[in-house]
């Protein structure tokens, strides 16, 4: 069974500075983020919380190995208009993204995406490291 593991290297100490006030949790929190690997596709699952919502042009999926970026496969996403980028597509509740990785299964993908919370706090980007070896499953955010 090939192995996918997310490893989060955000500096947790930093960040944390900025979620003392308990009406802003931290983004972990908020996008709840779930990787599994499926034949030669990885699903990426994100659990979006209340009143939250990610934008679809903040997401990007780079192969680290090969330094390019992978095309994914995003579900249609709801208009909003907001007062920083304008119109935007955004997803509420939650989002699942395809990413087609064919037969390669030693690779880093550096997955970053980007939301708010409709209180008008918005997060900065979030990056997550995906790994992917042969013969285990392991998760890490």
């Amino acid at each position: 069974m090939p192995t996918i593991s997310a490893k989060d290297r955000l500096n947790k100490g930093a960040e944390n500075l900025f979620f003392v006030d308990k009406e802003i949790p931290p983004p972990d929190e908020v996008f709840k983020f779930y990787a599994r690997l499926d034949g030669g596709e990885i699903l990426l699952n994100w659990d979006i919380e209340k009143d939250c919502y990610l934008y679809l042009d903040k997401f990007s999926f780079l192969d680290n190995n090969l330094n390019t970026y992978i095309k994914a496969s995003f579900p249609e996403g709801e208009i909003l208009e907001d007062e920083y980028f304008g119109k935007v597509k955004v997803f509420y509740d939650e989002v699942e993204v395809t990413l087609n990785i064919g037969k390669a299964f030693e690779k880093e993908i550096i997955a970053t995406y980007q939301g708010c919370n409709q209180k008008g706090y918005c997060y900065s980007p979030i990056k997550k490291f995906i790994v992917i070896k042969e013969k285990q499953l392991i998760v890490n955010n």
